[in-house]
């Protein structure tokens, strides 16, 4: 048996769902408002460094507030900002990606902001994951890949098969299935059958600040024959996993929070996990959006 970081699952969940503030570690965080809304949170050193663009921000006693008053004229004003610190090497992991803020999904978009610079502002960013499961002897087995060494962010841990944040302009189903060919291969008509099942909520304290992310889920049984290929360079390898070796690994801490808090969820949607667990509903509780 591996040795373990954590002690359980739902002692893993505590750390992937519950901020660091609820966990006996504070971390004082001031909140980014636009509008009414408080879209962000951010670590006091972040919030003191936007000072330098009192044009963009205005601060009170206890908010940081976005200036501009238009989604356009928000999205160019925080790209200048953003691109400034990257190019100082305060904000790394640049991907020209942007992803759409609101204060709620779906709802109108505030401002579009590079995906690396989420967690510095502590915003709420969406992403699409799929388990690929499959059946071998009559047991249940996940398809789990290894994060490339070259990613920004968790190189080298273990993740869901297929995994993506939803860039802007994308549906959470245009993404998962992008993202269900360039990380694994699997093809259109094999993801025909798959709906959305549900979402999981993750926020953790990242030396940047703030994780915050909604993640819609997906199972996709596979044929036992069938083992995924990666098209896009970013997983290093893929195994086949028995659930207990993948409980295993999760409490081991090779998992990335994200991936491990998705898998956990399908464990219990599908029945794996018993409610006559006892922390069977605490463990429900933490995954709720």
């Amino acid at each position: 048996m591996k040795r373990r970081l954590h002690a359980s699952l739902l002692g893993f969940l505590r750390n992937a769902c519950t901020h660091a503030s609820q966990l006996d570690r504070e971390v004082l965080l001031t909140p980014f408002m636009v509008g009414e809304f408080a879209v962000g949170w951010l670590r006091p050193s972040f919030a003191a460094e936007l000072r330098r663009w009192p044009h963009v921000f205005s601060f009170t006693s206890d908010a940081v507030v976005l200036r501009p008053e238009t989604p356009e004229a928000r999205t160019d004003a925080l790209n200048a900002v953003t691109r400034e610190l990257e190019k100082e090497g305060a904000m790394r992991g640049w991907r020209d990606e942007p992803v759409t803020i609101s204060h709620h999904y779906c709802a109108p978009e505030l401002f579009r902001i590079e995906r690396a610079a989420t967690r510095h502002f502590g915003l709420v960013a969406y992403a699409s994951h799929l388990n690929g499961l499959t059946l071998r002897d009559g047991e249940l087995h996940a398809w789990i890949a290894r994060r490339s060494a070259g990613k920004a962010v968790d190189p080298g841990r273990l993740d869901n098969l297929v995994g993506g944040r939803i860039a802007a302009g994308y549906t959470v189903e245009e993404t998962i299935r992008k993202e269900a060919w360039e990380e694994a291969g699997i093809t259109e008509a094999m993801m025909k059958p798959v709906k959305c099942a549900g979402a999981v909520r993750v926020e953790y304290t990242v030396p940047e600040g703030l994780h915050r992310e909604i993640i819609f889920v997906h199972d996709l049984w596979l044929p036992r024959d069938f083992t995924p290929a990666n098209q896009d360079g970013e997983v290093a390898a893929l195994y086949c996993l028995s659930v207990a070796d993948a409980v295993e690994a999760i409490l081991a801490g090779e998992f990335t929070l994200d991936a491990g808090a998705v898998m956990v969820e399908s464990l219990i949607r599908n029945g794996i996990m018993q409610p006559e667990d006892p922390e069977y509903l605490d463990m429900v509780r933490l995954l709720r959006p």
